[in-house]
């Protein structure tokens, strides 16, 4: 079979005509719709399967992402407020023939006639019928055999042209999409996914199709049952015209045409691209990654052209192993094969596989855009769910989440960064979801399911859908409808009628019609809305009457010094004899509150909060500190309060709008002249006597002038308060956080401290705020953590300094935090990724401009763990403490998920940089550094499975799927394998910007010439370290103790196993240098020609490119690193003086060489020359020698020198300083020793004369000249060598002399300098060596570590494309390794990271408990509170009964009459007791409702 087909009908140019168009169709099969979207959601193409009918619909109700910023200035889709239902507006309708090529066009507005059954003229039907019986069987097996598959790309723009690209795929299900069971089928396999350069694209760019009526007949042969398979890539060229703010432009078809044919494979198709966090201003600049078709045997890729003209077949990527098992074994005999589960694997460009391990199923999602795993998350599942295959994977994912459900009523909610769940949620309104999508934004979830049978045989089919509208972070609260027009004929097809992305979802009904899902469900919701509007009734506030204030105003905000008006509103006002209870709102500078206040003229003592007002609501503007004043103060604009309605019984319904002025600069300007004017162009606008509507749009049209003027000096900013916002709570605990922020930062400026009163009403102000927020995290976690999530609340506490909130929010009312009993539910996960478009910091949240001029290396923190170590940096330790929660709480849950230290482990470097010595000591002896225990051993290469090297630690990072172009790996299971996983994600991915690169053969040979003879240049300069990778920056802050860790220790192996080669290579570099430096001095001092002249003038050319190698690359080090850093380290002060020294004294050597016979007509050789010469070899083996460092095995003994040298340096200078006092005292004493007597030194002895055998006495007296240089203290540098030679047992001065000073001097040498400090010098050796041996492998960690942060910073060069740095890493080691390694850990009695700090903290600690007060609060927690009155009335009455069963056991048991009564007078007073006690907690349940 060919690899592809060429067919002349494959194009059709439009030229205008109607004639190019087909109106008249017949139907000749029943219509099976299905429906695709584009990524962008802007496009979507719908496809009759069984007539081939192809159609492209321009998405009307399109709905893009809408940021942050852009709701702050009330933008909204247009869509979403007008246009139909219907999503008709076709651009192009086109059918395809069975071989996949271009049939015809249709006019975009051409309805085909429906299919009807009995379409046939009377003479043809008894034809027809006869025909049916025999063909009927054979078609449906054709139809069983065959499956299709189909996907649209985003519309991309290409030489001012436009196009979309449609891909086909008919898929044959036995050989695709089934395991191959005949032996001829696997070989023709094989022959078919052979990889080769051989063309599989066919290109049509000139040939094309008469469209007329007479062409519609097949003029290709019909092809069989084998060739029926194959894929089509159709491009559709488009015109754009008449371009309009909704949406975008109004397309117009120029031509289609079948781009790409491939017969060979089929499966799922699949266009994958590449999606930017905001593409609002890049409608057509999209990029495809990859063309994927997926089928029984694997993900197979399609490389293309730049402008996606050709496509060809390129590697093929494997499952997960866990996905092939499945296929292999469960899913080989159903009719579609593995379709079905492939398909419930696919969303967008992310591919989920699950397994279960222990209870828990396994979540991972793989990017298909990369080919690697994009995260790893885990839930919880009961046993019977492990073999319910009626359930069925269904998630979806958006910019930061996944959302997760078996099928079944309970919806998991996901971090996509690090796999922790943020929520789980129960939907009682239906029994098993069907389909799950992010809308509005993705602040809500929509839910479509099916709605619990009242009968139990009801058909699936027949069961009516439910639309569930979760709102994520607004309410918490499900909003549940029913849709009358939304009908599916098959819940079988479900699917396959809609079609969702990126908050789109359109659907397609039976008969072609699309329409937009939400469209019908806003709608809905809309016609619900406006009836419950029409119930409401709001007035001005004028029109009700005022109170005095119930605090006293100029006490709200302690922080304004000067005399402010602030303006104050009543909401509630009741009174009930001497009873009143108050609500008013007090509009201050910067801050709106909300007070509450129950007093009672005659009853005083058991008043809430003893009749004081207690806060309620604060809401702050945040305005910059440097811009706060009297011109940017808060202004009403308008106030309105409605009537009591029975949805709150003490907050009616109201409505507070205000604005307030803030500065475009940071810099104060002189704005009160425009603010001046703004004021009074407004105060005209409500002077003015005409409708408020009319009022409002001339008040926006002064607003949105000002904002939208680039030379305007202020910008005015609005703000809407509702009861609906407060009642909600979500919002309310978001102001009350973020006005805890607001507080501080304007104690810490305004110095409260100064004034006893202001601080006092500022402690009061933060005691209210703070019980607000600790009562939703008390009663709401799953929902402060949705909060927290979208808001970073926890940023706000960071800021507030708010140590005992933190505190509980980690750990609850946990008196001893080193404790394993923390909340039943986590309230706080951490995260590196705020919400998409918004900033993690404001720019009043922290001085930056100024700290930057100080530290260049200062990078803005970018999660609430580096913003806590920033923030809390240069305190004393015992007022860190929110460091130690933060790190106690994620080191503590990261036992279960490495995701748990995500920001940990960006944050580690700036725990060394600012010395949080403390805390880093025991954060790296928690038990998550011993790594979690993996199970899944597929992941392990087989060179470390099968390795007997007993290496402590191999590690290595998988997170790409396998693809053939990798060796195929075969995998083993060997025991005892402990696999584990580094707790630190991302820890080795840097932020340098890599520029892309081709590795074509040009690009290769051009990197070898670089690698070769260029010096490797740094890629970042010295004040970029920021850059570096968490790992990288940690050795270059860290100390020593980061390196006795087996997490750390399997970092660097990984690491080093890239790193090395570079070394090795300078190594070798300077190997090669240093032998010709040897062979060119050798050829010097022997003046011969032993060594050819040429050859040794190649050497010395050699030599001086080396010598320029190697001394640029000392000097970019130098220019990197800085003196300080460079001079440090002895091996680099070794490197450069040892080049520098070879290349002088080659340079001297150099003047005596002559191109003819080299040295060979050199003179004598000077002997400094010669000694100079010896010195330089001598510095060059030391600098060899050194190089060995970089073999593990050698390198050891290297450091060990290294580190004793270092470590005793300061005792040999103490023992030089006394030799030097000796050396100078025996030089004063003996330089000219005119009176003191010399010893005569006589000898005598007897020789024998050999010759004659004569014997004679011999008399020898020593010539000692005590003033020549047989006196060696007459010169100060000879005194100090024989003073030193002291240590050596050689006493000059006490041979030679006889002087009784002399004696004493000696004397006193002898025992302090030779008996105390020599002996001091060896035993103080040997206790640094044996400290140094037992800490060998961590000496070795900390250079490799050094090395390989050097190496991140070099400009990288590769041969071919390079593995990116894996989010995780994993490592093996022997149990024994890690047994050691936790009982040093137990030893050294580390414990909880704050333990030690908590009692010294000078922050004042407060003690979170229920008020008096809360009970009559308008916040409504009483539903908490019910759950637990009842189940303590259910205690007690489970002890009655207990009591009454042990009294009647008494009765049956004791037959005395008195003992009886006795018994019997206990019963009943025990039942009026509780009987009592039972009407005490009912009246007490009825108090909170009430």
């Amino acid at each position: 079979m060919s690899d592809y087909y060429e067919f002349k009908d494959h194009r059709i140019e439009i030229t205008g005509e109607k004639e190019d168009y087909v109106n008249d169709d017949c139907t000749k099969k029943k219509e099976n719709y299905r429906i695709k979207i584009s990524q962008d959601g802007k496009f979507a193409v719908t496809f009759d399967t069984a007539n081939l009918r192809i159609k492209i619909l321009q998405n009307t109700d399109y709905r893009r992402f809408i940021f942050d910023k852009e709701k702050k200035v009330n933008y909204s889709n247009k869509n979403e407020d007008e246009g139909s239902i219907e999503i008709d507006k076709a651009i192009a309708y086109f059918k395809i023939k069975d071989d996949l090529t271009v049939d015809y066009l249709y006019d975009i507005n051409y309805k085909p006639r429906p299919f009807v059954d009995n379409d046939v003229s009377p003479s043809d039907n008894d034809r027809k019928t006869t025909r049916n019986k025999n063909s009927d069987s054979k078609e449906n097996k054709e139809n069983d055999k065959f499956r299709w598959s189909f996907d649209i790309l985003n519309m991309y723009k290409n030489d001012n042209r436009y196009f979309i690209l449609i891909a086909i795929s008919c898929i044959n299900i036995n050989e695709d999409m089934m395991k191959g069971t005949d032996e001829n089928i696997k070989d023709n396999d094989k022959s078919k996914f052979k990889y080769s350069p051989q063309p599989s694209v066919y290109e049509d760019k000139d040939a094309s199709i008469d469209v007329s009526l007479e062409s519609k007949s097949d003029e290709t042969p019909e092809r069989d049952d084998e060739s029926k398979k194959g894929i089509a890539i159709y491009r559709i060229e488009l015109n754009k015209s008449i371009v309009d703010e909704g949406m975008n432009g109004i397309y117009v078809l120029n031509d289609v045409t079948r781009r790409c044919y491939y017969n060979n494979i089929s499966g799922i198709c699949k266009f994958i691209e590449d999606s930017s966090e905001d593409n609002k201003n890049k409608s057509h600049d999209i990029k495809l990654r990859r063309f994927i078709i997926l089928n029984f045997r694997g993900i197979h890729n399609f490389e293309f052209s730049n402008n996606y003209d050709t496509f060809k077949l390129g590697e093929k990527f494997e499952y997960p192993q866990i996905i092939k098992r499945k296929l292999n074994n469960w899913y080989t005999d159903t009719n579609n094969g593995c379709m079905k589960i492939l398909l419930s694997c696919i969303s967008d460009k992310y591919f989920l596989v699950t397994r279960y391990k222990k209870g828990f199923q396994i979540l991972e999602v793989y990017n298909l855009a990369e080919m690697g795993l994009e995260t790893t998350a885990k839930r919880s599942v009961k046993e019977d769910e492990l073999y319910n295959f009626v359930n069925r994977n269904i998630f979806t994912i958006n910019r930061s989440q996944l959302c997760f459900t078996r099928g079944t009523n309970i919806v998991n909610l996901y971090h996509m960064e690090n796999g922790l769940q943020i929520a789980l949620k129960i939907f009682n309104e239906i029994e098993r979801i069907l389909f799950l999508e992010f809308i509005d934004s993705d602040e809500k979830l929509l839910i479509i399911g099916k709605e619990p049978g009242s009968e139990k045989d009801q058909e699936e089919d027949k069961k009516e859908l439910k639309f569930l509208i979760w709102d994520l972070y607004k309410t918490d609260k499900v909003e549940s409808i029913k849709i009358d027009n939304f009908s599916i004929d098959n819940i079988k097809n479900f699917d396959a009628r809609l079609t969702k992305t990126s908050g789109n979802i359109l659907q397609i009904d039976h008969c072609g019609n699309v329409s937009s899902v939400l469209k019908k469900v806003e709608l809905k919701l809309k016609g619900e809305k406006i009836k419950e509007k029409e119930k409401k009734y709001l007035a001005p506030i004028d029109n009700f009457p005022d109170l005095e204030p119930i605090i006293n105003v100029n006490n709200i905000e302690p922080w304004v010094k000067e005399k402010f008006e602030r303006k104050t509103f009543t909401l509630y006002h009741c009174k009930k004899g001497t009873k009143k209870e108050i609500l008013q709102v007090i509009v201050g500078r910067s801050t709106i509150q909300i007070w509450h206040q129950i007093k009672d003229s005659k009853n005083k003592d058991n008043l809430p909060n003893k009749g004081e007002p207690f806060l309620e609501y604060i809401w702050t503007s945040r305005t910059p500190l440097y811009q706060a004043g009297e011109k940017t103060k808060l202004r009403v604009e308008r106030l309105e309060r409605g009537l009591n309605d029975d949805v709150h019984d003490k907050l009616t319904d109201f409505y507070l709008k205000v604005y307030w002025y803030e500065r475009k600069n940071k810099e104060k300007l002189e704005e009160d002249n425009e603010i001046d004017k703004i004021e009074e162009d407004l105060k005209k606008i409500n002077e003015k006597d005409i409708d408020e509507n009319e009022k409002e749009n001339q008040r926006r049209e002064v607003i949105n002038k000002v904002n939208n003027d680039n030379n305007s000096k202020v910008k005015i900013l609005e703000n809407i308060i509702e009861r609906k916002h407060i009642i909600g709570k979500f919002r309310a605990v978001k102001h009350a956080c973020k006005a805890l922020e607001h507080l501080n930062k304007r104690c810490k400026k305004q110095g409260l401290v100064d004034s006893y009163t202001r601080s006092r009403n500022y402690e009061e102000l933060i005691t209210y705020i703070k019980l607000i927020v600790w009562k939703f995290v008390k009663h709401e976690p799953q929902n402060f953590k949705l909060l927290d999530v979208r808001h970073d609340i926890m940023k706000s506490l960071i800021l507030s300094d708010c140590d005992d909130l933190i505190k509980y929010v980690l750990f609850g009312n946990e008196e001893a935090i080193g404790n394993k009993i923390v909340h039943n539910e986590l309230r706080h996960i951490p995260s590196n990724k705020p919400w998409p478009s918004k900033k993690f910091l404001r720019d009043d949240d922290l001085d930056f401009d100024k700290r930057l001029i100080k530290d260049n290396n200062v990078a803005k923190p970018e999660n609430n763990m580096e913003l806590a170590i920033y923030h809390c940096k240069g305190r004393e330790a015992k007022d860190t403490a929110i460091v130690a929660y933060l790190l106690e709480y994620y080191s503590r849950n990261a036992t279960d998920c490495a995701g748990w230290m995500c920001t940990v482990s960006k944050a580690i470097p700036l725990l060394f940089k600012y010395n949080y010595d403390d805390y880093t000591e025991k954060l790296f002896f928690k038990e998550c550094f011993v790594g979690q225990t993996q199970e899944s051993v597929e992941i392990i290469p087989t060179e470390h499975l099968t390795s007997h090297d007993h290496t402590k630690f191999r590690a290595f990072g998988i997170d790409k799927l396998r693809s053939n172009k990798c060796k195929n790996q075969e995998f083993e299971f060997v025991k005892p394998v402990a696999l584990r996983v580094v707790p630190l994600p991302c820890f080795t991915i840097n932020e340098i910007i890599d520029e892309k690169e081709e590795y074509n053969f040009y690009n290769i040979i051009f990197n070898i010439i670089l690698f070769l003879f260029i010096p490797r240049w740094y890629k970042i300069c010295r004040n970029d370290e920021n850059k570096l990778s968490p790992f990288s920056r940690m050795v270059l802050y860290g100390n020593d103790v980061i390196y006795d860790n087996p997490a750390i220790e399997a970092v660097i192996n990984f690491r080093w196993q890239k790193s090395r080669n570079f070394y090795y290579f300078l190594f070798l570099r300077f190997f090669v240098f240093a032998t010709c430096f040897a062979l060119v001095s050798w050829s010097y001092l022997d003046h011969s020609i032993i060594i050819n002249q040429t050859f040794l003038f190649i050497l010395i050319i050699i030599f001086y490119y080396l010598a320029i190698y190697l001394f640029a690359t000392e000097v970019s080090q130098f220019l990197y690193h800085g003196y300080k850093r460079y001079l440090n380290d002895i091996f680099n002060f070794l490197d450069i003086i040892s080049i520098t020294f070879a290349v002088t004294i080659m340079s001297i050597m150099l003047k005596d060489f002559q191109v003819s016979d080299g040295f060979a007509s050199a003179k004598e050789i000077d002997t400094g020359l010669n000694v100079w010469i010896s010195f330089s070899v001598f510095l060059v083996w030391i600098e060899l020698i050194f190089y060995f460092r970089l073999i593990p095995y050698v390198g050891i003994y290297i450091y060990y020198v290294n580190i004793i040298i270092k470590t005793i340096f300061p005792f040999i200078l103490f023992m030089s300083v006394v030799i030097l006092a000796f050396a100078h005292t025996m030089f004063v004493l003996l330089r000219n020793p005119v009176n003191i007597k010399t010893n005569d030194s006589t000898y005598s002895g007897v020789a024998t004369n050999s010759l004659t055998n004569e014997t004679l006495d011999v008399k020898l007296k020593a010539d000692f000249d005590p003033k020549s240089s047989d006196n060696p203290f007459t010169s100060f540098s000879r005194a100090i060598m024989a003073t030193y030679f002291w240590t050596s047992d050689e006493w000059v001065q006490k041979d030679e002399f006889d002087f009784w000073a002399v004696d004493l001097y000696t004397c006193i040498g002898s025992i302090f300098l030779v008996i105390i400090l020599q002996n001091m010098l060896i035993a103080f050796m040997s206790g640094v060596y044996q400290e140094v041996t037992d800490k060998s492998r961590q000496i070795l960690l900390k250079y490799q570590a050094n090395h390989i942060a050097n190496y991140e910073a070099l400009y990288p060069l590769h041969l071919w494309k390079p593995e990116p740095e894996p989010k995780y890493i994993y490592y093996l080691g022997r149990p024994q390794n890690y047994e050691d390694w936790c009982n040093i850990r137990k030893d050294d009695n580390k414990s909880a990271i704050c333990k030690d700090f908590e009692k010294k903290s000078t922050f004042a600690k407060f003690i979170f408990k229920e008020k008096d007060f809360d009970r009559f609060s308008i916040w409504d927690y009483h539903n908490y509170d019910d759950d637990n009155i009842k189940m303590s009335i259910e205690n007690f009455k489970s002890v009655n009964n207990d009591f009454s069963n042990n009294i009647e056991y008494l009765i049956r048991r004791f037959k005395d009459k008195n003992s009886i009564g006795g018994i019997n007078d206990v019963n009943k007073l025990w039942d009026n007791e509780f009987e009592k006690f039972q009407l005490k907690l009912e009246k007490l349940k009825t108090d909170l409702k009430g």
